[in-house]
């Protein structure tokens, strides 16, 4: 924002002196860019944060200005002379949701001409170009309060009246309106918009429109001076494409209160340039803004600034900045906030404020005093070695680590096909997304990846290895905030080309390896895979696995229907995987314990069963678990086998069982009985045959 340094010392009771103030206002957080000379005035622009609506003002930095220095604010003074009834003109709301204050004044036979040059010099000087004096009235004093204003030609207004609302709420439809600048623009019917009684006039908040721009044959002027919902404007403006001096001080919030001074400011200024009647005020306000109290105890105030102050001190800052406390009690008090400073909202607002006018360069730097240092939180410390063990692990074996954003579309549940009453459908929507592919809080992390591995594609990656490992988060019932869980989400990618190496690093039984020597790293016992029910995966090669009957993930290949829906040219072979890594970390073994190995031989059994086609191997496992035998010491299964001498609708799978004894070489006889007796069991459990 430019303001000229000339005009803003009109408004402070003392001196004040350039270079001083453009330091203090800097160091108190409206940072001076640049300091330009003007036509033989001194201009500063300054970067105003978009929290600090009230600083868009000429008024709103002298304001600031007062409280550093602690001056006295000298604001405009005038008087309108004569004010006029007229009775017949109406103004009325039909949305005050969207716009909670309306107040219009009609000034009549008001001469159209050009803006004397001390008006002219001040506007150039601040980036606004010179249109009629009218026009530049409303500009200067937007530039003045802060607040914007808007002047329709009174005689094209139809009905002889003004009316607030959407084109939804006046059961309306309206395609487009022509702007001041000669654009058609696109009206949706939740649009907040200005009409008379037949027509739309202007954009709220954004743009009048020409069909009632003032021009040189004006001479019966409505000045508008209104407050409409931020939310709105900005939706709009962003939608329309517009940015105006308007709609960047509507869309921050402006000060309702204001709203009344600013419209007599203009009409004084306009009957004092242009000889015009002014008549009273029409002033529509349905909807209140109630006022924000904030409590606040001094010892917080101390300790967050890192300063010890009196208690008189941070009043007295308080008072500069026009806020006015009242004691509670003996600890707390409790803070009034004008209207102006929507911004603040929580105790640490009104220490920053006290900080800022105290002065940041005043306060000493010391390192700052934690509650619990890091190294004594061994829990936090703990899970952050987990996650960067798997990290490190995974990184080792050749995979790259992908970071997304922590969102998501809605449609990547439905291409995944994701029922309704699943717990990833209770997700987070964004209130303002910058975009529909991003606007939900991501429930599952291998959409990310598959795009990921899409983008990949597409620029000649054949073979790729991924995974991330991040929050998901789950919409809790009647809890404000979601579940966060940390997930680690792999895929691995290859295009249908044979490959030159015997064992294949792309695909099921690799990734299946790589989560097992997870689990093998931090100990982790009593796992079992069992078919998945995931739609997305591919029935015959997919998963579920559990830990102790508790599913922490799955692991399978991408069930061809999903690949369809997805943007490859090929038909690659995609192998995924995600695990909830919050509950494989209460299961990590918080003591490793140690035994000595056995220095006698083992002895191997092996065994063919021919068992129905859809047999779940695991249930091989479960059986030989629950024989529990001690001289059990190991069991794999090593081949599966469909075709030539199985019968049709069976497989054989083949296992090997390993045994051995800790005290003794066990014998033959030994190893014998307690093998048929365990094989007998399976037999006996799943209806196997031996196959010999």
């Amino acid at each position: 924002m430019k303001v000229p340094f000339s005009w803003l010392t009109e408004y402070i009771e003392g001196e004040i002196e350039l270079k001083r103030t453009s330091d203090a206002l800097t160091m108190a957080g409206l940072e001076v860019g640049a300091i330009e000379e003007f036509d033989s005035d001194t201009v500063l622009d300054l970067e105003i944060t978009p929290n600090r609506a009230d600083c868009l003002s000429i008024i709103g930095i002298a304001r600031e200005i007062k409280a550093i220095f602690g001056l006295k604010l000298k604001k405009p003074s005038f008087k309108i002379k004569k004010e006029l009834k007229d009775n017949k003109f109406t103004i009325s709301i039909a949305n005050p949701e969207l716009c909670y204050r309306y107040a219009g004044r009609i000034v009549r036979d008001v001469k159209i001409s050009p803006s004397p040059q001390w008006l002219k010099k001040r506007l150039e000087a601040s980036g606004i170009r010179s249109i009629n004096n009218v026009v530049d009235i409303t500009n200067y004093v937007l530039l003045e309060y802060g607040h914007p204003l808007h002047a329709f030609d009174l005689d094209r207004l139809e009905g002889y009246q003004i009316r607030v609302g959407t084109p939804e709420a006046f059961r309306k439809s309206i395609e487009e309106i022509v702007t001041l600048d000669g654009v058609k623009r696109k009206i949706n019917h939740d649009d907040l918009l200005i009409w008379d009684g037949v027509k739309p006039v202007a954009v709220a908040g954004i743009m009048g429109g020409a069909n009632t721009e003032v021009t040189d044959k004006t001479t019966n002027i409505l000045i508008e001076s209104a407050y409409f919902k931020p939310e709105r404007i900005r939706k709009t403006s962003k939608r329309l494409g517009i940015s105006t001096e308007a709609s960047y001080r509507f869309e921050r919030g402006t000060d309702i209160e204001t709203l009344k001074e600013a419209l007599d400011r203009a009409a004084f200024l306009i009957q004092e340039l242009t000889g015009g009647t002014v008549y009273e005020a029409i002033d529509v306000y349905p909807v209140k803004i109630p006022e924000k109290k904030i409590l606040f105890s001094m010892e917080k105030i101390c300790k967050f600034i890192g300063v010890t102050l009196k208690d008189k001190e941070v009043l007295r800052i308080l008072e500069l900045l026009e806020i006015n406390v009242t004691k509670k009690d003996e600890k707390f008090y409790i803070a009034s906030i004008p209207t102006h400073r929507q911004d603040l909202a929580i105790e640490e607002d009104i220490a920053e404020e006290v900080a800022r006018i105290y002065g940041y360069d005043t306060i000493p730097a010391q390192m700052p005093s934690a509650f619990k240092y890091v190294t004594e939180n061994h829990e936090l410390t703990k899970k952050r070695k987990f996650l960067n063990l798997i990290r490190d692990y995974l990184i080792s074996l050749g995979y790259s680590e992908a970071v997304n954003f922590s969102f998501m579309s809605p449609d990547d549940l439905n291409v995944f096909g994701i029922s309704e009453n699943d717990i990833r459908r209770h997700y987070i929507s964004l209130v303002n997304p910058l975009r529909q592919e991003e606007s939900i809080m991501r429930t599952m992390l291998l959409p990310s990846l598959l795009k990921n591995t899409e983008k990949n594609t597409a620029r000649g990656i054949e073979n790729l290895r991924l995974f991330e490992i991040g929050k998901v988060f789950i919409a809790q019932e009647g809890a404000s905030l979601p579940q966060e869980i940390v997930h680690l989400g792999i895929i691995t990618k290859k295009e249908e080309i044979k490959s030159s190496f015997k064992d294949d690093p792309y695909d099921f039984y690799a990734l299946k390896g790589l989560i097992e020597g997870v689990f093998r790293h931090f100990k982790i016992n009593n796992i079992r895979y069992i078919r998945s029910n995931e739609v997305f995966l591919h029935p015959g090669q997919s998963a579920d696995i559990l830990i102790k009957g508790e599913k922490i993930g799955f692991i399978g290949v991408i069930s061809p229907e999903v690949l369809s829906k997805l943007d490859f040219k090929t038909k690659p072979f995609i192998c995924m995987a995600e695990i909830d890594l919050n509950r494989l970390f209460s299961f990590a073994e918080a003591e490793i314990k140690y035994k000595p190995f056995s220095t006698y031989p083992a002895v191997k059994r092996d065994t063919a069963l021919i068992l129905p086609i859809d047999f779940e191997s695991q249930r091989i496992f479960d059986i030989i678990k629950s024989f529990d035998n001690e001289l059990i010491e190991n069991v794999f299964i090593f081949d599966v086998y469909q075709g030539k001498g199985i019968p049709e609708g069976k497989k054989s799978i083949a296992f090997r069982i390993t045994y051995r004894a800790s005290d003794r070489t066990l014998t033959a006889e030994e190893v014998e009985n307690i093998h048929n007796n365990l094989i007998g069991k399976i037999i006996a459990e799943t209806g196997a045959a031996l196959r010999i």
